[in-house]
């Protein structure tokens, strides 16, 4: 293993180690984004993974009227569509309820 590759690994571990909940590689993609073009927050297709035993209606509820997002409702989770920012995912991770936040991130249009 080269020598960068091994600083990668130990800054995606220092990653996970801050946000266990969350992909490591969501988060790169994100901040890779928000970095390149900092006008436009990145469009993120964004999965929340619920514990067992969640109500998930009272999740989605709780978070569209807290963010407003569009989102779906599954068995075990939500999926929001929209601008998103990694403090914003990382005030999502908090609730203690997720289990695993994962995703998308896409250059959002101008």
């Amino acid at each position: 293993m080269s020598q960068i590759e091994a600083q990668y690994n130990e800054f995606t571990n220092s990653i996970t180690q801050t946000l266990s909940n969350v992909d490591v590689d969501l988060l790169l993609k994100i901040m890779y984004l928000e970095r390149k073009l900092p006008d436009a927050p990145p469009m993120v297709e964004l999965t929340i993974d619920y514990n067992s035993g969640t109500n998930i209606q009272n999740k989605q509820e709780a978070v569209r009227a807290k963010y407003g997002f569009p989102m779906n409702a599954g068995e075990h989770g939500l999926t929001l569509v929209g601008r998103m920012t990694v403090p914003l995912i990382e005030e999502l991770s908090k609730n203690r309820d997720v289990k695993f936040i994962s995703g998308k991130a896409t250059p959002a249009s101008y």
